[in-house]
């Protein structure tokens, strides 16, 4: 009696005309949809933007049978994105027979608060870097607050408070507000380092066309130096950011994504600083997913980033290469203890199963010093998002592997 139920049950979903949704229970029951396969599945969610890693989740699931399972599992991770929405599950009739489409469908909800880790991370000469956030959702507008202490970002180890701010003014427009608290701790002596930092950044955010956002504020850092005779200074400036971002379907199972961006950071005595800089920095994203299992599942991606400085910057904004994320293998205080103001850096990244492999070539230098071209690879494994690496540099001289071990890198 219980299977000629299911029938019935699968049978009736067929049945329903084309595009009608219907959400399936989970029970015992659905799982004779199994045999049934996955031809298309998508979030509706609005203009919120979904992560490169989990389209790839729904690329990946392109083809493959229905499992209630599957589907709970993903409906968490669609979760942990999306804090502060309310989630429902549809499933309607496909084009072709045996096909069925699955619909994730969003709603905000009117309060929420999430706790987040987006940042954890090991490396053997950096040690532990490590974030924590509390995000609060009311309506469309959304606040958070964080601890960090990172020693991998930036030259400093810094440690402190992160709150953030934003909330619609009109449908393409947000205004945001971002604040800033740490303490600073640097390796070797000079006297450019500082003890402690504050930022303040107002600005406001322009969606020009989807996945088109022009970024425009000011950015109000503030130093507390370690040296006595070095007076507290400051480093106000103005600052542009114009982003891209754009994914196209390859296929039932295969997606291109293509991220770009320019940044403009302009100190001038007229704000109030005490340094007078332009810091460029561009940089693009080219990434490559397929696969209908995890077992098959493969990605690549090249990026590269081009960046200088015109003019006297400080410590904060200089160019840094050689952490978790470029010319892994390599010490950042080896290449530049005091940071540059120039910086090429090509990356390519990939992962079949869990298995991934990353190749990094680049070179960082000061206007009017030579430049040396570096090269590292890497080899490792992914679990669960968890990725254990260890890189290598490239060189004639004694090489000595890095260790890497953290999420997001």
């Amino acid at each position: 009696m219980k299977c000629l139920f299911a029938t019935l049950l699968a049978s009736t979903v067929l049945l329903l005309p084309h595009e009608r949704a219907v959400a399936f229970e989970n029970t015992s029951y659905t799982n004779v949809n199994s045999r049934y396969r996955i031809e298309r599945i998508s979030i509706q969610n609005g203009s919120y933007a979904v992560s490169a890693a989990l389209q790839r989740e729904l690329d990946r699931l392109v083809g493959r049978p229905y499992r209630t399972e599957t589907m709970d599992t993903l409906e968490r991770r669609i979760r942990g994105e999306f804090p502060g929405f309310t989630i429902s599950r549809n499933v309607a009739k496909g084009e072709k027979q045996d096909q069925i489409r699955v619909s994730f469908v969003l709603e905000r909800s009117r309060k929420y608060l999430d706790l987040n880790v987006p940042r954890m991370a090991f490396h053997s000469e950096q040690k532990f870097s490590f974030g924590a956030t509390a995000d609060l959702n009311l309506g469309s507008t959304s606040s958070s607050l964080g601890f960090i202490s990172d020693n991998d970002e930036r030259l400093e180890r810094f440690s402190g408070f992160r709150g953030a701010f934003v909330a619609p003014v009109s449908k393409n427009l947000r205004v945001a507000f971002l604040g800033e608290a740490y303490q600073s701790r640097f390796r070797g002596e000079s006297s450019e380092f500082y003890r402690s930092r504050t930022n303040f950044e107002p600005t406001l955010i322009y969606t020009l066309a989807p996945g088109f956002e022009l970024r425009g504020g000011f950015s109000f850092n503030n130093f507390e130096f370690q040296v006595p005779a070095v007076r507290n200074q400051a480093a106000h400036a103005v600052i542009t950011t114009l982003r891209y971002s754009k994914q196209w379907q390859l296929g039932l199972a295969s997606t291109q994504t293509l991220e770009a961006g320019y940044s403009l950071r302009a100190a001038a005595r007229s704000i109030g600083s005490d340094f007078r800089y332009r810091r460029h920095l561009g940089e693009a994203r080219l990434s490559f997913a397929s696969g209908n299992s995890e077992k098959s599942k493969a990605t690549l991606a090249v990026s590269s980033m081009i960046g200088a400085i015109d003019g006297r910057a400080p410590v904060l904004d200089r160019f840094v290469l050689g952490n978790t994320q470029t010319l892994r293998g390599w010490n950042r205080y080896e290449i530049a203890p005091l940071g540059a103001d120039r910086v090429i850096h090509f990356s390519a990244d990939g992962r079949y199963s869990f298995v991934r492999a990353v190749y990094d070539t680049g070179t960082i230098w000061n206007a009017g010093r030579p430049r040396v071209l570096r090269h590292s690879a890497g080899l490792g494994f992914v679990v669960s998002g968890i990725t254990a690496m260890v890189a290598i540099p490239i060189r004639s001289s004694s090489i000595e592997p890095i260790f890497m071990v953290g999420m997001n890198f």
